[in-house]
């Protein structure tokens, strides 16, 4: 039997998020067929994703010399580098040169709403994965991923998104810059996210916790920069 209720509390953070990114949208309501457009292939992306992954995973558990490297590896380059990269791809294919993409913290929008589409997936994989343990280990799951994971894809989106921003509407000499920290920035983050949990060390929910409240405070700072430059075009 399906856990319907389950599926739906798994979701539940990522639309959370979404509502709370459209809601700061201060200046100019972004259109929702195509917010639900880039969320929805924030869920599809996964179907590529995965299979890179493992694809790396197997690369990785052959070629890496030590424990730490390959820890390093799965970190950086498996999770980071090709999760970040696929959900930048998707705002990049759904929304980037569009007409509505026309203001910085139109980079922020969709590239929250493309990784809470990716977490949302994400979460429904893992959730279902422990409830085959038991109900009670599911539970856990959609709590602890409710308040880590998930705001820390979101945070990654955020950071990629206020550097895409500028990317768009920057001049060149400065354009190409933005363009390569959205991408380079995130991976670091989520790499470092993935890093303190895989080396499975005491207190590393600890250290990750704070981590997110500290990447918290700076995602409030990118916002509110981003929507004071945002303001200027109206």
């Amino acid at each position: 039997m399906i856990p319907y209720k389950l599926i739906i509390l798994s979701i539940a953070p990522s639309l959370f998020i979404a509502l709370y990114i459209y809601v700061r949208d201060k200046f100019e309501k972004e259109p929702l067929h195509l917010l639900l457009k880039t969320f929805v292939w924030g869920v599809l992306i996964s179907a590529v994703v995965v299979p890179v992954e493992y694809f790396l995973m197997a690369y990785g558990s052959i070629s890496a010399s030590s424990r730490i490297s390959f820890i390093v590896f799965e970190a950086f380059i498996v999770a980071g580098l090709t999760e970040e990269y696929f959900k930048r791809l998707v705002v990049l294919r759904v929304a980037y040169d569009t007409p509505y993409f026309n203001q910085p913290f139109d980079g922020i929008v969709y590239c929250v709403f493309s990784a809470v589409g990716f977490a949302a997936i994400e979460n429904v994989g893992y959730v279902l994965q422990s409830f085959q343990t038991s109900y009670q280990e599911a539970i856990t799951v959609i709590v602890l991923r409710g308040i880590m994971a998930v705001p820390a894809h979101a945070m990654f989106g955020v950071v990629m998104g206020y550097y895409l921003g500028f990317a768009r509407f920057a001049p060149a000499d400065r354009s190409y810059w933005y363009f390569k920290v959205s991408l380079i920035l995130p991976m670091l983050l989520h790499g470092f996210y993935d890093f303190v949990l895989m080396l499975n060390v005491y207190g590393a929910l600890a250290i990750v916790g704070i981590y997110e409240l500290l990447l918290f405070i700076y995602c409030l700072r990118l916002i509110k920069r981003s929507q004071e430059i945002s303001r200027l075009y109206f």
